[in-house]
């Protein structure tokens, strides 16, 4: 998750739900984003997609419920894909996995330090790649 404006990046965390799906998995996943939209004043969600290969029914049903209760709140919400961050902050043929932390703290040099972690990698690009799609976000919604 990455929070942030037009001017910062304010706050960026992983937030891990190993349950399999189920109403109260995706209800807990819900309050997580609710107490981020209430304490940020959040009027934009931007997600990134897994590849359409690894995508479940439950993924599919999360989506749909954080659509429905953002529409409720009259959040704008993206979504994105890997391919659409990568065209979108990398020269072709760079290796996502140091380019985009590498580019994310060049932007945000708070980052610098989580770009330089060992051991936790995946991890790590799903913290980058929440920061790139909250990027794309900001800037599509200036359009």
């Amino acid at each position: 998750m990455a929070v942030g404006s037009h001017k910062e990046l304010i706050t960026w965390q992983m937030k891990v739900y190993p349950q399999t799906y189920s109403k109260k998995k995706l209800r807990k996943i819900w309050r997580t984003i609710e107490c981020i939209i209430l304490k940020y004043g959040i009027t934009i969600i931007a997600m990134k997609l897994p590849p359409q290969y690894s995508r479940s029914d439950g993924l599919s049903q999360t989506l749909k419920y954080i659509t429905e209760k953002a529409s409720e709140k009259d959040i704008i919400l993206f979504f994105y894909d890997l391919q659409t961050i990568e065209a979108h902050f990398l020269k072709p043929k760079s290796d996502i996995k140091s380019a985009l932390p590498e580019k994310m703290a060049e932007k945000y040099p708070e980052l610098k330090r989580e770009s330089l972690k060992k051991g936790k990698s995946h991890h790590n690009m799903k913290l980058f790649e929440a920061v790139a799609s909250l990027e794309l976000a900001l800037s599509e919604s200036l359009k």
